[in-house]
């Protein structure tokens, strides 16, 4: 690979300042205060599914929560977050299979098949994208255990409305989220996955202590969070 073949392809994939839940940005307010009924400034209504009215008024208290506007914003940057992630991470591959298999049509490049490429090793990794990939999954890296766990954590506080009573739950759609994951990578997910499955679980328990009904948005968050650690991991080999 050319150094202007490797310098295109690393382009993608660059890493940004670790997530810091506190601060909520003002685009974030504005559009969650969009949301509210005139007069109300306290709260908006976050559905996690887009249900017919009459869906969800049989379903009221199992679909949806009331947040505030600052736990909305919470949830708008971590989606936001990690949708750019893995759009990155998808860029690269991309950028990866173009340079190594010319007849490899992109069209075909489903989420289970970009998987199995890393996963079996098809692709050949640059000493510059696996060193990269090697700090993101460190200790203190972007993807490492540590603060992909304080974003899932931090991602199920905002979700519950900070309601302890819900830890369990979140917890299990967190669980539902690992399995779903693993069944999109196609093999057991590596280390760093289940290390942070557990790690977070104990922070949601820790903040249950301190101070029900299954979420699918925290399910994907945790799907999304342990296929973007699987990538990483993949990549730093």
């Amino acid at each position: 690979m050319s150094t202007n073949q490797i310098t295109s392809a690393t382009t993608a994939y660059q890493t940004t300042e670790p997530y810091k839940p506190a601060s909520a940005t003002k685009e974030a307010d504005t559009k969650a205060a969009s949301s509210t009924k005139t007069g109300d400034t306290s709260a908006v209504v976050y559905e996690k599914n887009s249900t017919t009215k009459a869906a969800h008024n049989n379903t009221k208290n199992k679909n949806y929560v009331t947040l505030s506007k600052q736990n909305q914003a919470i949830v708008a940057q971590l989606k936001a977050d990690a949708n750019q992630r893995s759009q990155q991470l998808r860029s690269l591959v991309e950028s990866m299979i173009s340079k190594q298999n010319h007849t490899f049509n992109m069209s075909q490049l489903t989420d289970s098949k970009m998987y199995e490429m890393l996963r079996t090793g098809q692709l050949a990794v640059s000493p510059e994208i696996r060193a990269q990939a090697q700090k993101d999954i460190a200790d203190d890296g972007y993807w490492g255990v540590e603060q992909t766990s304080e974003r899932l954590f931090s991602f199920a506080k905002a979700i519950s409305g900070g309601d302890t009573s819900k830890a369990e739950t979140l917890i299990k759609a967190m669980e539902k989220g690992f399995r779903q994951a693993t069944k999109s990578w196609g093999d057991t997910l590596p280390s760093i996955c289940q290390k942070t499955l557990d790690t977070a679980t104990e922070k949601i328990r820790n903040w249950a202590k301190e101070n029900s009904t299954e979420s699918d948005d925290m399910t994907d968050a945790a799907q999304d969070a342990f296929e973007n650690q699987a990538t990483n991991s993949a990549l730093s080999k």
